[in-house]
């Protein structure tokens, strides 16, 4: 019989990465990694339309892998969902925001399965930047350490604290009243989502010079000589790095691992923010793929509790 595969998909603000993940991968990760054998689509998706449409483009996306699986069988499907979102029940609370919010109150992994005609198929939750950032600690730049800050830099700011593999929502250094995201905590006269996200970086840059276009944009000037510019990154990345110091004194931890849109600047930001907060930043070894990895590894989880995935020191 052929061995089975889980189904991973990656749910963004305009469309849906997925892709197929070998469980023995998880149970017995190879060093480094095999990113080069995860064949990863993207499929756009109206985000904002009614549910019938949310949903069977999401269905569409599960059938497509299904497909790409052949005869394998499919073990579960591990979704990275964007919050606010009840991940052990299934239940997506997103509202106020046009995407997804058609799916609100609805328990998506039941709807999924009617839509699919599929009753017994296991469907499993997980916020989509502690997927990636697990994924990172567990099988990427963060596997020998036990204790991991992740950070995706993008849209917004994700974060998770990570010890031997498993997210953090207490302790010393976690922030527990928002459950162990960073992105409301108080900074300045806003939230550390206002500043340390791509809004934040872009009005910066835009201080500097009103003509940069985007983050891209301005690292590709910062890049190729424009020290104006390159200040304002390296400037952004210390302030950053100073306001993990406060958690990172607490948690103690020994990486802290960089995702995101914004960490392809890595090394315009990265020394300062290391330096500001006296622990080593590392770079994603996963890239695109780290996301997909952390919500089929979040199947293995639910499905196989006694078989924690495994970290090297």
């Amino acid at each position: 019989m052929a061995s089975p595969v889980i189904i991973a998909l990656d749910v963004g603000g305009s469309s849906v990465k997925s892709g197929l993940i070998d469980p023995e991968w998880l149970r017995h990760p190879p060093d480094p990694f095999p990113i080069t054998q995860i064949r990863a689509s993207t499929t756009p998706v109206q985000t904002e339309a009614a549910a019938p449409v949310v949903l069977g483009a999401l269905a569409s996306v599960i059938r497509l892998e299904m497909a790409n699986a052949g005869e394998r069988p499919v073990m579960g499907v591990g979704f990275g969902f964007p919050s606010p979102f009840d991940y052990e029940r299934g239940i997506c609370l997103i509202d106020h925001i046009y995407k997804y919010q058609a799916l609100y109150g609805m328990d998506v992994g039941a709807a999924l399965r009617e839509k699919l005609g599929l009753p017994d198929l296991r469907i499993t939750f997980r916020n989509d930047a502690e997927a990636a950032i697990v994924a990172e600690a567990v099988f990427g730049a963060g596997r020998p350490y036990r204790r991991v800050i992740g950070l995706t830099l993008g849209t917004g700011l994700g974060s998770s604290f990570v010890i031997d593999g498993v997210r953090q929502t207490s302790g010393p250094g976690v922030p527990a009243q928002s459950g162990g995201f960073l992105f409301p905590e108080p900074y300045r006269d806003a939230t550390a989502d206002d500043f340390f996200s791509t809004r934040g970086l872009l009005k910066r840059l835009h201080e500097a010079d009103a003509s940069v276009g985007s983050v891209a944009d301005g690292a590709a000037r910062a890049t190729s000589g424009d020290t104006r510019i390159a200040a304002v990154f390296a400037a952004w990345g210390a302030e950053l790095g100073v306001f993990l110091a406060d958690y990172a004194l607490d948690f103690q931890p020994e990486a802290v691992v960089l995702l995101g849109g914004i960490a392809r600047a890595f090394d315009l930001f990265a020394p300062a923010l290391s330096a500001a907060a006296g622990v080593p930043a590392l770079p994603s070894a996963l890239g695109e793929a780290a996301a997909l990895i952390g919500a089929a590894e979040g199947v293995v989880r639910r499905l196989e509790p006694g078989n924690e995935s495994p970290q090297r020191h």
